[in-house]
């Protein structure tokens, strides 16, 4: 029923009329003036402002589907449907300030609005040059005072467009339907006013039909910035506005089907498919379906598995129950569908519209603290994912819905929570398509509240009415979707009354898919325990004291900036414990905007870089994707993608020839994949070979072995055993052949590289040049030369060419990274930024051991940090300076060191880098288990990632050797015996340093004319648990204690091949 309530006098009379026989009217004016009577203050605030006047004039939300004139093209969905006409396109558009100066009269046709501008819908205004963007994560866009939203800044938008009805609509009702408003909008047809709605993320459908007019009709909207829903729409977002998804009219018969809800599910241990459903009718006054015949078959393809028929009388529900035998089970894994065929006939027989909906069967149960999929307990590989658009904001097209789903399956996620509001239709149709577990989430989101006295809206009964609205919306909406395996109550609102109120309505509706919430806790309101962001302690503990329910990460892993440590810790602990079922990572993709810096150069915008009204920017926060917006990866994401991966293949003992290989899917044979060993040496290519196909079921593992031949190793080189596994069909938006897991060994085949006697006849002697200012020693070749007032080296030179453009000193700083800025660390950690600028020199002495070796040693105390930092420098003839640091310090309590390592400034035309060690991506000490140990090669401006705020970036573990050469390959290599790591930069590492007065931009660091090149005994992991305090893991971070390493560094002649010299050590 139409909500009558609220509407002005005039309206109920009419609507009344319409929808009531004369001798109901008056007890429904008794009902109306018995539930207004305690309405007092809220009563009289304008709708806007009023959290119990919901909508107004609203059709009751239902089930999406597109009507179609006939079977062939309903199965077919060929679109447009002769029954959908739309709306989108160019509209009229003025905009004002507040709501005082909205424009009088504007929805009547006689209005002339010549002057006003164009605007394509749908569009969030901000994109289309109007208004401000504001980007705010807690904290409300203004001061919270609820229901009141501000006075004097409330932008009001007024729409208009003309249209004319099909002539083959008539005697048709005819509906139309916003996909969403944000946030709040009335509307008006040819000067007649319709009603109003809120809920930004869910459709509104109005019944035009008696204000049709032939000829050209005129539909005008006003719609609000912000309004008492508002206050539930405070997630962490931009927020936009203005029409943000699809208007468009529909024609139905008089009498038609009005809604549908597909129930279907598995039987007789999941082999058989039983469909339940229920058809409702909607018919108009003077109008009836008696006569009238529905029929219901289910498809298999072309195949029709089941078939019924009904002839409606005054009935207006229709309940159906079939079992449908040998059935093919929905999974994210195999989305086997169905088609659902609705066809509605006249009382000839002639069709008057035909709804296709595709289904699939599957069951979600919880049993045993387990969460169960067709009876097995899944591990959801989730991610959170927003709405976004780099360009359009909030407006997304089909094809970047595939886009996003195609890059969720080549990065085994297997789930997406739609956070935090339900998302486009044409997702959820996607979705099942391909086969993504849906967590829907109501847009209910309040957690700006917790900054104010009344702390939470949850728990008032003024907002009850708003909570249920928003939830049954959603859940009329999108109850048929198979994909959709839990519903969400909504995101940080704490917890209240008003919550148990929508759990309950959701249980009466649909008992078949449990119902979460984070801030129910482990409550009776919530079906799964879903905490955000629980350390792994945390998660031991749950699962050590054998709780009934199942625990999954609603959030977790928050991937702000340079982020994604430690996801492997998260996982191997997952995998251990049946109810840990896993979680979604926070989040998908960044919320940033591709714009241009002052130079012309392409940046990701984030908060404060799209202008600001006045209100809180978080910054960055609007950046925390594994990818970017234009869904390029972040480094992070191929850490996911790793992890994530269903196929594990690891060593049963030292030997490497038997291997245990387990299926972490849940209902796929391993037989689907192909797998093949390789063995490489130092990522060069020995041998491979395909494995037999193996027959390995969901969920377990098998031993293999494999016919490694026997390995002669060669001095100083590593081998490495790889596998990989390849589809052996095309899937769904992945090809044959498309590489699903990957592994990397080191075997045990090792031979030391064995130190050489320096061949003294082919060098000429070193000389020693010890002037006031400084120590050279060199030959005819080369030359390294040290400050006597610094102690540090600041010069190299080889075959007359010079390398360094700064002294090579101790190096204990990185640029904060958006999970240190977080906990803090460019506070706690700032005594290391510059202590190595005030050391003091202690001492510098040069041992002559003969005529081709001299040593060179410093000691410097660094007062800052009460260190006392010893270097020796072995110099040989041929160039090598054998480097050793010993750090001491003399206070172990000192806060930890973001890096320890020593860093100097290379001429630019060392721009061409190679390196053993983990790639090709950046990789970091709790991040490395996607990058593989091999040899690789990249200018030295490609090293950098450009983070949308600018920070760390740039570096790479594991490290055997890395060289910098010139375009002739003369240059510099540094290689250990023990592995080191490197961060490359092609500008001043000065430049990421936080500033907290502006926002700098990853985009924007171009090059300058030297590279920073830092040589690493260790950098800090990045962590990854969370951006608001939390460390990386203690095993990842580096204590103030002593330590010592070395390295060498090596000239390299033109031509040289950096990987042979690599190998080489002489004594």
């Amino acid at each position: 029923m139409i909500s009558l309530i609220h509407l002005p006098l005039a309206a109920v009379l009419k609507t009344a009329a319409n929808a009531f026989a004369a001798k109901k009217y008056l007890q429904l004016m008794i009902c109306i003036a018995c539930y207004c009577w305690p309405m007092t203050a809220l009563a009289q605030q304008p709708d806007w402002e009023n959290p119990r006047h919901t909508s107004q004039g609203t059709l009751p939300p239902r089930a999406h589907f597109i009507p179609f004139a006939s079977r062939e093209t309903a199965l077919r969905q060929t679109l447009p449907s002769p029954w959908v006409q739309s709306l989108d396109g160019k509209w009229k558009f003025n905009i004002v300030s507040n709501p005082s100066l909205r424009p009088t009269g504007f929805q009547l046709p006689s209005f002339n609005d010549a002057a006003w501008k164009e605007i394509n819908v749908p569009a969030n205004w901000q994109t289309a040059g109007f208004d401000s963007y504001i980007f705010t994560d807690v904290e409300y866009p203004f001061p919270p005072n609820p229901p009141k939203v501000p006075a004097a800044f409330n932008p009001v938008g007024s729409y208009r467009r003309s249209f004319q009805v099909p002539a083959h609509w008539k005697n048709k009702q005819v509906w139309i339907q916003l996909g969403a408003v944000n946030s709040f909008f009335y509307i008006w047809i040819n000067g007649q006013y319709l009603g109003f709605s809120k809920d930004s993320k869910t459709p509104a459908t109005f019944n035009i039909t008696p204000f049709l007019r032939k000829g050209n009709n005129v539909l005008a909207l006003q719609v609000f910035r912000f309004n008492d829903g508002s206050y539930l729409e405070g997630q962490d977002m931009w927020k936009l506005s203005g029409i943000e998804r699809s208007v468009y009219l529909l024609a139905r018969p008089p009498a038609c089907v009005y809604d549908f809800f597909a129930q279907p599910s598995l039987v007789n241990n999941y082999r058989d498919g039983r469909l339940q459903l229920q058809l409702t009718l909607n018919q108009q006054p003077g109008s009836t379906a008696a006569g009238q015949q529905l029929e219901v078959q289910l498809l298999d393809k072309n195949k029709v598995l089941l078939s019924r028929q009904w002839l409606p009388a005054k009935d207006t529900v229709w309940n159906m129950d079939a079992v449908i035998p040998n059935i093919s089970a929905w999974s994210a894994e195999h989305p086997n569908l169905y088609t659902l065929l609705i066809t509605h006939k006249d009382k000839q027989g002639k069709v008057l519209e035909t709804i296709a909906h595709q289904l699939g069967f599957r069951n979600v149960e919880i049993k045993n603290g387990l969460f169960l999929v067709n009876g097995a307990p899944i591990k959801l590989k989730g991610v959170n994912r927003h709405e976004h658009d780099m360009y359009n904001a909030r407006v997304i097209t089909k094809e970047e819905m595939i886009r996003d789903i195609r890059t969720m399956k080549e990065y085994n996620i297997n789930a997406v929570r739609n956070s935090h509001y339900p998302c486009n239709e044409e997702w959820y149709e996607l979705c099942d398509r391909y086969g993504i577990y849906v967590l829907d989430e109501a847009n209910i989101e309040c957690d700006g509240m917790s900054l104010h006295p009344m702390k939470t809206l949850s728990d008032n009964p003024d907002w009850e009415a708003a909570y249920l609205h928003r939830t049954r919306r959603m859940v009329q909406r999108d109850k048929n979707y198979t994909c959709i395996v839990t519903w969400s109550l909504g995101n940080e609102s704490a917890f209240g009354n008003n919550f148990k109120t929508t759990y309950n309505y959701i249980k009466s509706v649909d008992p078949t898919r449990p119902v979460q919430y984070e801030g129910g806790g482990d409550n009776a309101w919530t079906d799964i325990y879903c905490p955000m962001y629980k350390p792994v302690n945390v998660l031991k503990r749950y699962v050590q004291q054998q709780q009934q329910k199942p625990l999954i990460l609603c959030e977790y892993a928050h991937m702000m900036g340079n982020s994604g440590g430690n996801l492997l810790d998260d996982w191997e602990l997952i995998y251990q414990h049946p109810q840990l079922q896993g979680g979604f990572i926070w989040d998908f993709a960044d919320q940033t905007f591709k714009r241009k810096d002052e130079q012309g150069r392409d940046i990701w915008a984030y908060g404060g870089d799209m202008g600001t009204v006045g209100a809180t920017s978080d910054t960055s926060f609007c950046a925390d994707g594994l990818l970017a917006a234009d869904r390029s990866p972040h480094p992070q994401a191929f850490e996911v993608r790793k992890v994530y991966q269903y196929i594990r293949i690891t060593p049963v003992d030292s030997s490497m020839q038997q291997w245990r290989i387990q299926n972490h899917y849940d209902f796929t044979n391993l037989s689907a994949y192909t797998l093949r060993w390789s063995l490489r040496a130092d990522g060069r290519h020995i041998t491979a070979a395909n494995m037999p196909p193996i027959q390995l079921r969901p969920g377990t593992d098998t031993v293999v072995t494999i016919p490694l031949p026997p390995i002669h190793p060669q001095p100083g080189v590593e081998y490495f055993l790889h596998w990989q596994a390849s589809t052996n069909a095309a899937a769904p938006l992945l090809p044959k052949g498309w590489v699903a897991a990957t592994e990397q060994y080191r075997l045990p085949a090792y031979q030391p590289i064995r130190l050489q006697r320096l061949n003294t006849a082919m060098l000429s002697t070193l000389r020693v040049q010890d002037t006031a200012d400084e120590l050279r020693i060199g030959n005819d070749h080369f030359t390294a030369a040290f400050s006597k007032t610094r102690g540090w080296l600041h010069q190299l030179v080889a075959n007359g060419t010079a390398l360094m453009a700064s002294p090579l000193m101790p190096h204990f700083w990185r640029a904060a990274t958006d999970n240190d800025i977080g906990n803090s660390m460019q506070i706690r950690a700032a005594v290391w930024q510059h202590a190595a600028d005030s050391a003091v020199l202690q001492a510098i002495t040069a041992s002559i051991q003969d005529s081709f070796r001299i040593t060179i040693s410093t000691r410097h105390f660094l007062p800052t940090v009460k260190v006392q930092y010893n270097t020796s420098y072995r110099i040989l003839a041929n160039g090598d300076i054998n480097v050793s640091v010993d750090f001491l310090p003399a206070d172990t309590t000192m806060p930890e060191l973001p890096r320890i390592g020593m860093r100097m400034s290379v001429l630019p035309a060392y721009d061409n880098v190679s390196w053993l060690g983990r790639g090709p991506f950046d990789n970091y000490a709790d991040r490395h288990f996607a990058a593989e140990v091999a040899v690789y090669s990249a200018k030295a401006d490609a090293l950098f990632h450009p983070y949308p705020r600018a920070q760390e970036s740039g570096y790479r573990t594991g490290i055997r050797w890395v060289a910098l050469q010139a375009a002739n390959k003369s240059g510099w290599i540094m290689t250990s015996d023990s592995l080191m790591n490197t961060g490359i930069l092609h500008f001043n590492q000065q430049r990421l340093d936080f500033d907290r007065s502006r926002n700098k931009h990853g985009g924007s660091m171009t090059n300058e004319p030297l590279i920073t090149w830092n040589i690493d005994y260790r950098q800090s992991g990045v962590g990854g648990d969370n951006s608001w305090g939390a460390k990386a893991h203690p095993q990842y971070r580096i204590p103030c204690r002593n330590y010592h390493y070395s390295f060498l560094l090596r000239p390299l002649p033109a031509g040289a091949n950096a990987g042979t010299l690599a190998k080489e050590r002489c004594e």
